[in-house]
């Protein structure tokens, strides 16, 4: 009769346990998450003065948008550098000239290399979302796969040849890219 006690007590027990941890990781979904990343990498991201004229941080969304409102929701009302955030989404490659981030999902490789090409020598961060190879194919930051040991890995060479400084702060919690023996 005891172990049976224990028994059920034991199991309730780890029942609650596991719907515990199940109700605290579903507290934000994976998009407020990453919504959240990109808030914060702005912090530790200084763009040349040049770059910062007008009195927006302007991230463009591009094709397609995972997040929804979640992202309008996450930037509503704070500043990052100072400045107050604008969300676009655009749709052609053209559309990019005036974003300071750029947030890259579901796109071939093909499309992804045209963009990071028309970036190239401009100051702007490029966010992947778990693209492979993103950072090889000269992309600053890329979302990694939930389970991974880091959230994001960083092309710092990348982002120096686009005159964007990421602070050592930041760069210690990424995986670091080096670029391929192509020049990207």
């Amino acid at each position: 009769m005891i172990k049976t006690k224990t028994c059920c007590r034991f199991i309730l027990l780890t029942f609650s346990l596991l719907l515990s941890a199940q109700v605290l990781f579903a507290q934000y979904s994976e998009y407020e998450i990453k919504a959240a990343y990109i808030f914060n990498f702005a912090k530790f991201i200084d763009w040349p003065d040049e770059s910062l004229q007008s009195d927006t941080l302007v991230l463009a969304i591009y094709k397609y948008d995972p997040f929804g409102i979640i992202i309008d929701k996450t930037m509503q009302g704070r500043k990052a550098q100072g400045k107050n955030w604008k969300i676009v989404r655009i749709n052609t490659i053209e559309d990019i000239a005036q974003c300071h981030v750029l947030f890259i999902s579901n796109l071939g490789t093909f499309e992804t290399m045209k963009l990071l090409e028309k970036t190239k020598n401009k100051p702007v961060l490029t966010i992947g979302d778990e693209i492979i190879g993103f950072c090889e194919m000269g992309g600053v930051i890329n979302f990694t796969p939930q389970f991974s040991a880091h959230q994001f890995e960083i092309n710092n060479e990348v982002a120096l040849s686009r005159r964007i400084s990421i602070s050592p702060k930041l760069l210690t919690l990424a995986k670091i890219i080096a670029n391929s023996e192509d020049e990207f």
